[in-house]
């Protein structure tokens, strides 16, 4: 099947306004869920904005499990593209982030033929096998089991092998850095990347994506353009122009990581929200009141780095040298766990950093 006959272009591209029509409906939908249920969770409604901060915050621990995973870039891709269309049809505050984003890694590596054992998987990410696999039924009818999903890593490298069949024509030319085939492929790589934190897969085609990497990283980028499509007319051309520019102001507003200070307060709300308890026990604690608890001196020895797991969380771990090195380096995210009830729609997420405080220890 060609892209152009794909259920990506026929059922998943929107416009800007259409994704904020679709995402405000979703919220309001839940919304109204909510407060017939509990009224006084009000204040701790989340709002589109907010929703999308979170779900923007697992989008990037996916891209860092898979890492510490060593899985392909197109595994990565594809789960970060379910979450991201998943919650066009539910709201983080009916599936909590954390094992839908678990989940989706889990079916992508199934999709993209990269299979992970389930009791492998679990045993790395400390999510149960069930935990993992009940949503998965959950997340396919949301997907609409749409599940092949085209990504700009292909034409991106045809545009960077054409370039290099063409060495000397690009090479030769005065003002154009000479192409290095892998340093730009690289380089171009991290660019797309970065447009899989922003709604380009909604709004633009691959191709145009790509293209627009390729303009962010390469000097030759408008030679390229005038060889490659010398035979189109020029209401093509400055279309297309046109596109690639909006792709690459998208992708200047992305931000290089969460602000993990506003996460923290969005978890924060979404916590008391699926859990009222929590926020009434809190309230009547005397502010006044800081007992000071009594320690003992520690006799066990230190965690390892793949053993550093508190009790309940789930930390993105694994045996292999180079998952052992970014965790040591304290590069991938401990997730807390999440506490559901015995429905999955009342799924809560909590979320601590090396740069967080834990949640759940202050209550």
């Amino acid at each position: 099947m060609s892209y152009n006959e794909s259920s990506q272009i026929k059922n998943w591209m929107f416009s800007n306004e259409r994704l904020k029509q679709l995402r405000e409906q979703c919220n309001n939908q839940h919304k109204q869920v909510i407060l017939e249920k509990t009224p006084s969770s009000e204040l701790n409604i989340l709002c589109p904005d907010e929703e999308l901060s979170l779900i923007h915050y697992y989008e990037t621990k996916t891209l860092e499990i898979a890492m510490a995973l060593n899985l392909p870039d197109k595994v990565s891709a594809t789960a970060i593209i379910y979450i991201k269309r998943f919650y066009l049809e539910n709201s983080i505050m009916q599936y909590g982030p954390k094992l839908v984003m678990l989940s989706c890694l889990f079916i992508a590596c199934k999709t993209e033929d990269n299979h992970l054992d389930i009791d492998y998987y679990s045993n790395i990410t400390k999510a149960s096998p069930s935990d993992i696999t009940n949503l998965e039924v959950i997340i396919l009818e949301s997907l609409n089991f749409n599940l092949i999903v085209y990504h700009p890593f292909r034409p991106m490298y045809g545009y960077i092998l054409d370039i290099n069949d063409n060495f000397s024509l690009y090479n030769n030319t005065n003002g154009i850095t000479p192409v290095k085939f892998d340093t730009l492929w690289e380089t171009c790589k991290k660019s797309i990347q970065k447009s899989l934190f922003s709604d380009c897969c909604f709004e633009f085609h691959p191709q145009i994506i790509a293209l627009a990497c390729l303009n962010l990283n390469w000097d030759g980028f408008n030679m390229y353009i005038e060889n490659k499509f010398k035979d189109k007319d020029q209401e093509f051309l400055n279309s297309m122009i046109g596109k690639i520019n909006q792709v690459k102001e998208v992708l200047s507003n992305v931000p290089d990581k969460p602000d993990l200070e506003v996460v923290k307060k969005i978890d924060r709300k979404l916590i008391f929200l699926n859990n009222p308890e929590k926020e009434k026990r809190k309230s009547k604690k005397d502010p006044n009141k800081n007992p000071k608890k009594k320690t003992k001196p520690s006799t066990s020895t230190p965690p390892t780095s793949t053993d550093n797991i508190l009790n309940n969380d789930v930390t993105t771990t694994t045996t292999t040298t180079a998952a052992t090195t970014l965790i040591s380096e304290q590069t991938t995210t401990t997730l807390i766990s999440t506490e559901m009830s015995s429905n999955t729609t009342t799924t809560s997420t909590t979320i601590t950093d090396t740069e967080m405080v834990n949640l759940d220890s202050t209550n």
